[in-house]
């Protein structure tokens, strides 16, 4: 089984810098989860744009029909 990354980081981190396990792993904990933090409002906001993309499409694909906009 692959190291988790935060364990990973920490480890190649305490090798390039004079930093202890405490310290590194918990600058290392907070970028990873700064990180996730990120994508998971940047999923949001992609998936709301999608829905709205699908929303315009199936207005668009009733107004084509002849139905009355839902």
């Amino acid at each position: 089984m692959e190291e988790h990354p935060v364990i990973r980081f920490t480890n190649e981190l305490m090798v390039l810098t004079d930093l202890d396990r405490t310290t590194a792993g918990a600058f290392v904990r907070r970028v990873y989860q700064e990180g996730t933090h990120e994508g998971e409002q940047r999923l949001m906001a992609d998936l709301h744009q999608r829905d709205r993309r699908i929303t315009e499409l199936e207005r668009d694909l009733a107004g084509l029909r002849g139905e009355a906009p839902g």
